[in-house]
């Protein structure tokens, strides 16, 4: 083995420069001793001053040498370089594990002139294990025709310093191993891949033709190349394992992808099912509600209803009594969606039986008792309640009896602008049994108009989730209007305006009743003459005294 100190590239310029100053020096010394000499003129001086210009004249032929061997080595040097960065640069332009070490081998090759090249790693088990093999024509080495020197490969390794044999059939180390004699190799050269502190492999390459084929300064190019393999092969592996881990997780991805799809696509019929279901029980329900309002002479009745979902919780509902009377109801049941349409179901045909058996007011006034007993201890348990009033007029005197269950009081306005509210006169049904309720009435006069709502109305959200509010309404309300279908049209859009894009928040329900202005005609025939509501309020007080 042939072994060389090696110094840096510009620790090597300036030796060579210092030694070319010395030889420059004692070319001068050796200059001014031969004229001395000759000066003297002493015996044999003048064969011994040419002899030492004849010395001189060698140190200069030695000096030029020099100086042509530090110009060559000064072009090599930056020849080599230029090489190595070219190396380099070919080296990292990817990120492909394998193209990264086929370039790095043919990049060893041509930059070595070396026959062949091998990659050798550490598995996960610390076994050696050839990553690439390459000739230089550039053609892969198939396993069983590797033949490297595992000794070699071995050494660096194990010191993670770099090896240089000019001759492995005479070096001591390795003269003596299988795979040197085996493979009649010579010349090698081999680096360490040095990862994080951490000798993970080796670049290695030989010549099996000449000797001597390797020199120190070839070793400095590969020791300086494998430096930038090393980091080109951790970024490769780095990349092929986030590169794995990616494409394992989109596999994962795409099969939560296709179970998602298979989900939607169930549950898109499910829901299309379900939107079946809703549709048809949204027909029966709105068969629940009056078709149509009855006609009473002297009187309108108007109502509107907006479910905020398929199926609503509200109801209204209307009956007429054998006496001539006519009875009406307006309920909001708690909660929304089908468990309210349902009770709500239960609570409207609770009431609609006892109104079919009763004949007189006094007997339907007692259906409220019995709903509520009836609701509070079947299906108390289950927490649903629901708010009503209730009301029955008789249309020839005007009087209204009636019952407000925890139901948003209803206003009566009278065309003079007068305002009654009516306020609750006992609680919400279904909560607690055999509870007491009071009776209210009030007489309605010509003109006056009644209307029932729900909260609904009032609590309605804009987008910013701000209430439509008490008294926008009782403001549409005031103004009054032609007819009481008129003046619910106009709190309809007046609430819808207000919803805008955001969604029906609860359900809303209006009921209206105007009883008409009388008219008689003037005995002139030329006009009619409505009657004030003090004349009516004491004929009607007449009316009562003489009942009395």
């Amino acid at each position: 083995m042939t072994f060389t100190p090696r110094r840096a590239p510009d620790e090597q310029r300036f030796e060579t420069e210092r030694i070319m100053r010395q030889v420059a020096l004692l070319q001068v010394k050796l200059a001014g001793v031969a004229l001395e000499l000759r000066k003297q003129r002493v015996d044999d001086s003048g064969n011994i001053a040419d002899d030492l210009d004849g010395l001189s004249e060698a140190l200069s032929g030695f000096r030029k040498a020099a100086e042509h061997e530090s110009q060559q080595q000064s072009a090599l040097s930056q020849e080599a370089q230029k090489a190595l960065f070219e190396v380099g640069k070919s080296v990292c332009s990817t990120l492909d594990l394998q193209t990264v070490l086929d370039n790095i081998i043919d990049s060893v090759i041509e930059l070595t002139k070396a026959e062949r090249g091998y990659v050798v790693m550490l598995d996960d088990s610390l076994e050696q294990t050839v990553k690439v093999a390459r000739n230089r024509d550039r053609d892969s080495i198939q396993s069983m025709e590797f033949a490297y020197s595992s000794a070699v490969v071995t050494e660096v390794l194990k010191t993670g310093k770099s090896v240089l044999t000019s001759n492995a059939q005479t070096d001591d180390r390795f003269s003596r191993r299988r795979s040197v004699i085996m493979f009649r190799l010579t010349s090698i050269m081999a680096a360490p891949l040095v990862i994080r502190g951490k000798t993970v492999g080796v670049v290695y390459v030989d010549n099996r033709a000449f000797a001597g084929q390797f020199t120190p300064h070839k070793l400095e190019l590969l020791e300086a190349f494998a430096s930038q393999a090393a980091i080109a092969i951790h970024n490769a592996q780095l990349y092929g394992q986030t590169d794995e881990a990616l494409k394992q997780r989109v596999q994962e991805l795409e099969g939560v992808h296709r179970e998602l799809e298979i989900s939607r696509e169930k549950a898109e019929k499910g829901l299309a099912a379900i939107e079946r279901e809703m549709q048809m029980g949204r027909v029966l329900q709105s068969e629940f509600l009056p078709r149509n309002l009855p006609s009473v002479s002297g009187w309108q009745i108007a109502c509107r209803f907006m479910p905020a979902r398929h199926l609503s919780g509200d109801f209204y509902d209307v009956y007429s009594l054998p006496s001539g009377e006519f009875a009406f109801a307006l309920a909001d049941v708690c909660d929304k969606g089908v468990g309210a349409a349902l009770f709500m179901s239960l609570v409207r045909g609770l009431l609609r039986n006892y109104a079919l058996h009763a004949q007189t007011a006094d007997e339907l006034l007692k259906c409220i008792p019995q709903t509520n007993d009836y609701l509070a201890r079947n299906h108390g348990h289950s927490g649903m309640f629901t708010t009503l009033f209730f009301g029955i007029i008789d249309t020839e005197t005007g009087r209204m009896q009636y019952i407000n269950c925890g139901q948003d009081a209803p206003i009566i306005i009278a065309p003079s602008g007068a305002e009654m509210r009516l306020e609750c006169t006992g609680p919400a049904l279904g909560a607690i049994p055999n509870l007491d309720f009071d009776f209210g009435s009030v007489v309605l006069l010509p003109g006056d108009t009644f209307i029932a709502f729900t909260d609904g109305v009032t609590d309605a959200l804009d987008p910013r989730e701000r209430q439509f509010g008490e008294e926008p309404f009782l403001d549409i309300v005031r103004r009054g209007s032609s007819s009481v279908t008129a003046m619910l049209g106009n709190i309809e859009a007046a609430v819808k305006r207000h919803i805008g894009t955001a969604a029906q928040y609860d359900d809303i329900t209006l009921f209206a009743i105007r009883r008409n202005p009388m008219h008689r005609e003037d005995t002139t025939g030329r006009h009619n003459i409505t009657l004030s509501h003090a004349v009516l309020a004491e004929a009607l007080k007449k009316t009562y005294i003489s009942e009395k």
